[in-house]
């Protein structure tokens, strides 16, 4: 049986007078090592791309990226956004490719914005800054700097457990915005010590994505983190058949 292909959105930006889009080396070894076969989507230049991607793909990786629009979720510190916001065209694909390959019963593995996308895509909202609107938040690390190590606890009747197997686990993490009000039909799985959202799923389809908001790919060579990536190839392997 051959490996699944696994999609990932790819960052989009600016240099040398041209956009580009690119993946960070760190994802493609992370579905490598978890048995699939990492590919960078393009953004489609009609919408009938995005159906032809989902159906061509067995999974799909959500990465993470820059802030989300405050707007997009009725924030009120626009203040706190870092000047690094998430480029139109890619929210609008990142959101647009979740809907498709969720539709087709296909897995998704979302990280770091990823998840907090899915998050404003129910209707929930998010921290513009978690350090200065939560209440002694633990170190979450540098956004675009330094990687900060915390604990974080799973609940037991989740996919997340299913597939990691423990209830507490270390995770590496570089991010300052995180999930303020759950969104509708979602369900938090995970927390942080200080009570920030770590991992949710889908309410009613627990297995239809996994998203946490920690950088599994960052900590390779870490079993319990390798487990969300085999999970991912397994479970396209899996419907592929059905």
């Amino acid at each position: 049986m051959p490996k699944p292909l696994i999609g990932i959105n790819p960052y989009y930006y600016h240099w040398n007078n041209a956009q580009w889009n690119g993946t960070k080396e760190q994802y493609y070894k992370a579905v490598w090592d978890g048995g699939g076969i990492p590919v960078t989507v393009h953004y489609p230049v009609d919408n009938n791309g995005i159906n032809e991607i989902a159906d061509t793909v067995d999974a799909l990786v959500i990465v993470g990226g820059p802030d989300i629009p405050n707007d997009l979720y009725n924030g009120s510190n626009p203040d706190l956004v870092d000047e690094d916001v998430l480029h139109p065209t890619r929210e609008a694909f990142d959101r647009a490719i979740f809907h498709a390959v969720k539709n087709r019963g296909k897995p998704i593995l979302a990280i770091c914005l990823g998840l907090q996308h899915i998050n404003v895509i129910y209707g929930g909202t998010l921290y513009e800054d978690i350090n200065t609107q939560m209440e002694n938040p633990v170190y979450h690390g540098e956004f675009n700097g330094e990687l900060g190590y915390h604990s974080v606890t799973i609940k037991k009747d989740s996919t997340i457990y299913r597939v990691i197997g423990t209830d507490t686990i270390e995770v590496a993490s570089t991010h300052h915005q995180g999930i303020r009000a759950l969104g509708n039909g979602l369900r938090a799985v995970a927390t942080s010590p200080d009570g920030l959202i770590e991992a949710i799923e889908d309410a009613k389809q627990g297995n239809a994505f996994i998203a946490v908001q920690w950088h599994p790919e960052m900590m390779p060579g870490n079993k319990n983190q390798i487990k969300l990536f085999k999970w991912l190839a397994t479970e396209a392997t899996t419907r592929k058949k059905t």
